[in-house]
Formats: C-alpha cells, sequence, structure tokens
C-alpha cells in the first residue's frame, strides 16, 4: 500500500499542476446556415455542441403519420408544427425510405388554424390507406377543446379543417 502511494500521488499532484489552459480547447460543431423558409433577420437558436438533438427552438412538435407506399417508392409522412411569430404552422411531409430523403411537403394554410394553440396530436390509420391526424387544442378557460382533422394520403395528398361530429 505505501509503495502504490508513493508511484501515484506525485502523478497525481503533476496532473493538478499542468495549467487549465494546457488542455485541448473543446470542439464546437459549426452552426448550420438559416433554413431557407426562415424570414430574413428573425433570431434564430441555433443548435451548440452539447445539444441531444438540434431542434430549432420555434419548432413546438413532430409526429410521425404513417407509412405510404407509392410510385414504386415507400417511406413515412411526418407532421411538424412550428412558430411564425405569434403563429402556428403546421407542414406535412413525405420522406422516402432508407435515406429519410423528403420527396414532398405541404405548408397547410388556414387562417383560423393558425390562431389556435395545438396540444395534443394523435394519428391514426385509415383502412383504406392513409393516415388520419387529430389535432386537440390546448383547453381554453372553460377547459373545452376544438380538435383539427388532416387527413394524409400518398406524397402531396393532404386535407386539413375542423372536425365535424
Amino acid at each position: 500500500m505505501n509503495v502504490f502511494i508513493r508511484l501515484v500521488l506525485p502523478i497525481a499532484l503533476a496532473g493538478l499542476a499542468v495549467p487549465a489552459g494546457a488542455q485541448a480547447p473543446s470542439q464546437q460543431a459549426p452552426s448550420p446556415p438559416p433554413a431557407a423558409d426562415q424570414p430574413a433577420g428573425e433570431a434564430e437558436r441555433q443548435p451548440v455542441a452539447g445539444d441531444k438533438i438540434g431542434v430549432p427552438a420555434r419548432v413546438w412538435a413532430v409526429r410521425i403519420a404513417g407509412g405510404w407506399e407509392a410510385n414504386g417508392k415507400k417511406g413515412f409522412s411526418r407532421v411538424i408544427g412550428a412558430f411564425e411569430g405569434d403563429r402556428q404552422k403546421l407542414t406535412v411531409q413525405w420522406l422516402a425510405e432508407p435515406d429519410g430523403q423528403v420527396i414532398d411537403a405541404v405548408d397547410l394554410s388556414d387562417d383560423e388554424a393558425a390562431k389556435l394553440t395545438f396540444g395534443d396530436i394523435r394519428a391514426e390509420p385509415e383502412e383504406k390507406g392513409g393516415i388520419t391526424v387529430f389535432l386537440d387544442t390546448v383547453p381554453d378557460n372553460d377547459g373545452l377543446r376544438d380538435t383539427w382533422v388532416l387527413v394524409i394520403g400518398d406524397p402531396g395528398d393532404v386535407r386539413f379543417g375542423p372536425a365535424t361530429n
């Protein structure tokens, strides 16, 4: 034990004597360029080293909707919710397998939906193909929610509007 202390202690103390500046600087990943659809001058928090994943702060939801197969290709669709100023923007993307390349995208534009704050997003496959996505608003002061429906088919095929029961 005494021999161990005589050998290890000087090495440990020598390590403490090395100045902090002698350590190699941490490598930080370069910030990606701003998105093409980002308005000029909009300040966007860019992902930095140490982030688990680099998702811009304006993105509030990403939901895999379901699979699709058309024209000899297959993949999956997803719904992306993002803030644009004081409004929410929803986009549906169709990604091809196996590389995840976006092959089509549709921005859902509905003036009424843009004013709402969506919370829950749930997807249910259709029996005849396609996916139905339900988007619930956050409860209002009375605890009531509105539900909007998004029907996603093959790439480019999407319908969006308030639920009618």
